[in-house]
């Protein structure tokens, strides 16, 4: 199993002057520590209008800073929202393009859909119109890679017209293509178009596994949106590793708590809504696992992290915990070290240990 390391750019309030600037050099001085420390990829989400969850609406800009600072991490969009409003695909596939040039050909591209209506409002996609918006993009881009003039594209929201793409990736035919999933209709859909599975699922690896086989089944059968099948796993997982499990269950555990708290208030901005069904559902099995641990434990987070929810603890707890998701047949676990208001140096200890003591062990 692989290793990476996600960043929201998160910072919570109270926020003191060029707090927001110290949050982009402190995340890019994580991602130098992360290359060191053994980490496979660095992947950097798109978000937007997300007040304290995230500031990170121009990953393009933050990877292309990481790429000029590390030289072996593979960079990853994870993810670019592409349903129209958002990015339109001729300059997904030029930034993306470009992005493998300077990073002397690293790049993993990761797309969705957005999961909130500040965003999708933000920028007029009606919910409903999301998934095949995204869909229809994806299938053009690749042909942009791949053809020497695209010869367009035309459907429902976009129509394309030939031309010549410049540039052209590094990486031939192109970069690989993975799709963000957090409920189970997802899962499926990845596996038949052909892509990497970015699994956004806070939960257990043991109740991870039916979604992935279901994954796993569909791409048996897979026609491949691009040039070829990428059949990976990427599993998520909020990531805090001290000396002292008291004392990172104390930081850790309250930054994952104050995460999973602001995931059920945005999905519950969707949840039932056309095309976003599922959510009701995703929030209402949260909430329900959140109430019974309390009453069982009095506190969750002691029980997420021996669930294996949240991978926080010394560094055997998260020995443990990575290697659930690794018998679990996982390829990649994607640790989010920058969450809440940590601060900087805790996170850089945070990764360090994972270098250290979980990524040799697991």
């Amino acid at each position: 199993m692989k290793f990476g390391v996600q960043f929201e750019l998160q910072m919570r309030k109270p926020w003191g002057d060029g707090q927001e600037a110290r949050t982009y050099l402190d995340a890019l001085e994580q991602a130098k520590v992360a290359e060191r420390a053994g980490f496979d990829y660095l992947w950097a989400v798109e978000h937007h209008f997300l007040t304290e969850f995230s500031h990170c609406s121009a990953p393009e800009v933050f990877l292309a800073a990481v790429a000029q600072h590390t030289s072996t991490i593979r960079i990853g969009h994870g993810i670019v929202l592409l349903p129209a409003g958002f990015n339109h695909p001729f300059r997904v596939a030029e930034r993306v393009a470009a992005l493998d040039i300077l990073s002397g050909g690293r790049v993993e591209f990761g797309s969705g859909r957005s999961v909130t209506e500040t965003e999708l409002g933000g920028f007029g996609v009606r919910p409903a119109d999301s998934r095949p918006m995204w869909e229809e993009a994806l299938r053009a881009i690749p042909r942009m890679w791949t053809e020497e003039t695209f010869t367009g594209a035309s459907g429902t929201y976009f129509d394309l017209p030939s031309r010549a793409v410049w540039p052209k990736p590094l990486q031939r035919p192109h970069p690989p293509m993975w799709m963000a999933a957090t409920n189970p209709e997802s899962f499926e859909l990845a596996g038949r178009l052909g892509l990497g599975l970015l699994c956004f699922v806070v939960g257990s690896p043991d109740r991870l596994a039916p979604l992935v086989e279901r994954y796993r089944s569909a791409i048996r059968e897979a026609e491949p949106v691009g040039a070829f099948v990428n059949e990976q796993v990427a599993a998520f997982v909020l990531a805090h590793c001290a000396e002292d499990r008291r004392r990172a269950r104390g930081d850790g555990g309250a930054a994952a708590m104050w995460y999973v708290n602001q995931v059920v208030r945005l999905f519950l901005q969707v949840a039932g809504q056309e095309g976003y069904e599922a959510y009701r559902h995703i929030v209402a099995d949260i909430q329900d696992s959140f109430e019974d641990l309390v009453r069982r434990h009095g506190t969750p987070v002691t029980a997420l992290a021996e669930l294996g929810v949240i991978c926080v603890g010394d560094p055997d707890d998260c020995v443990r915990t990575a290697a659930r998701f690794r018998d679990q047949g996982i390829d990649q676990l994607i640790t989010l070290h920058q969450m809440g208001n940590l601060p900087a140096d805790r996170v850089l200890e945070s990764i360090e240990l994972f270098g250290q003591h979980v990524l040799p062990r697991v």
